[in-house]
C-alpha cells in the first residue's frame, strides 16, 4: 500500500514540494497540480492511507506534510525484504539479484 501512494504523477509532484517544506496548504498543492479541491482531496486521501503524509486542520485550512517517521519505517522493511539471510544469520545481497546481474546487490 505504501508504494501505491507514489504511483501516480501528481503525488509524486506532491510529495516533491512536501519535501522541501515543514508543511503546505491544501490549497498550495491544489494550485500548484493544477487540479480541482475535490481531486487534490482524493490525492491526499491516498497519501494518508499510504502513510506518506499527515494532515492537521487549522480553522478552514487543511495542512499537509510528510510523515518521515512513517516513510522511513516502510523504507527499513522494503529493505530487509530485498535480503536474504545467509547460511550464518547473517543478511547478505539477494541471490536471485546476483544470477541477473553477475555481481553482488550492493
Amino acid at each position: 500500500m505504501h508504494f501505491e501512494g507514489l504511483a501516480h504523477p501528481t503525488r509524486l509532484t506532491i510529495v516533491e514540494r512536501l519535501a522541501g517544506a515543514a508543511e503546505v496548504r491544501v490549497s498550495e498543492l491544489a494550485e500548484l497540480c493544477k487540479v480541482s479541491q475535490p481531486r487534490m482531496s482524493w490525492h491526499l486521501r491516498i497519501l494518508r492511507r499510504s502513510q506518506v503524509i499527515r494532515t492537521r486542520r487549522e480553522g478552514r485550512e487543511v495542512f499537509c506534510r510528510l510523515d518521515r517517521e512513517a516513510i522511513a519505517a516502510h523504507m527499513r522493511s522494503f529493505m530487509r525484504l530485498m535480503l536474504v539471510k545467509g547460511p550464518e544469520g547473517d543478511l547478505s545481497p539477494d541471490p536471485c539479484q546476483t544470477q541477473l546481474t553477475g555481481e553482488p546487490a550492493q
